[in-house]
């Protein structure tokens, strides 16, 4: 039985469930059921255990029921896209953050991103349901926040897949946008950021670091030919694997650098 103790929205209801307080999240459950009522389980999309306690009294004591609700509501719809639950720290670092970019936007505060492409591209499911929360934010609110608060809620999403907090997603991608820097410096040309080849090019480089931390690089049988025929590109992979061996600190091997080359190649034609 989940009775409900409070209300947060239309969509979204704290209730007493088996001595557990639980967060319920359903189409109109909030609007069609008042306090004390039994919510029939054909109408709950998803259900969070309450687990940090304290901490969530204190979101729910100091933010607005409806921020609350919302944010509820944004982590039902990624759980559900994502296919998985998302670490339960999201619940209280979610609606902080949403409180915190709402007040900002009211008083009349520019919200900007500097790693809006590079979030994008490293995270496009993430970003995708970041960007539908923008939109119902906003439609609930009726405020304008900008899409660059999609890359921010971005990261929260990603930092509940990988139990990291936003802050540790974000260094991630600071790191990445370093990199793509660089490799604009060295080719000495301004990118279009959303095209094809920059984001094959950011995304490769990102899978490379991954690849190399779990000690599972791959073996690049044109590295020759390509030290060969794409010399100019090469010497400049050697410079960009420098960079990322000092940023990330570890150590890229050589076939990896060819397979680096090649990606310049193609984004120096663009």
């Amino acid at each position: 039985m989940n009775i409900i103790k409070k209300v947060l929205n239309n969509n979204v209801v704290i209730a007493n469930s088996s001595k557990q307080e639980v967060i319920l999240v359903g189409k109109g459950i909030g609007f069609d059921f008042k306090k004390g009522i039994e919510v029939p389980e054909n109408r709950i999309k998803s259900i969070f255990v309450k687990q940090d306690e304290n901490n969530y009294e204190r979101v729910l004591n100091s933010i607005d029921n409806e921020v609350v609700g919302i944010s509820e509501e944004i982590i039902s719809l990624a759980e559900k896209i994502l296919n998985t639950k998302l670490n339960s720290a999201i619940h209280i670092s979610l609606p902080d953050h949403i409180n915190f970019a709402i007040k900002r936007i009211k008083k009349g505060m520019k919200i900007e991103n500097p790693f809006i492409n590079e979030l994008r591209a490293l995270y496009s499911k993430e970003y995708e349901i970041a960007n539908n929360a923008i939109n119902m934010i906003n439609e609930r609110f009726n405020i304008e926040l900008p899409e660059d608060e999609a890359g921010f809620i971005c990261m929260h999403i990603r930092g509940g897949i990988t139990n990291q907090d936003a802050r540790k997603s974000l260094a991630h991608t600071k790191k990445i946008g370093e990199i793509m820097n660089l490799i604009s410096k060295l080719l000495r040309s301004n990118f279009d950021r959303n095209s094809f080849e920059y984001i094959r090019t950011l995304s490769h480089i990102n899978f490379m670091i991954e690849r190399v931390k779990s000690k599972e690089p791959i073996r690049n049988y044109l590295l020759e030919s390509i030290k060969k025929e794409l010399y100019y590109e090469f010497n400049i992979a050697i410079k960009v694997a420098l960079k990322i061996e000092n940023v990330f600190d570890i150590k890229v091997p050589e076939d990896e650098i060819g397979y680096i080359a090649v990606h310049l190649k193609r984004l120096s034609e663009v």
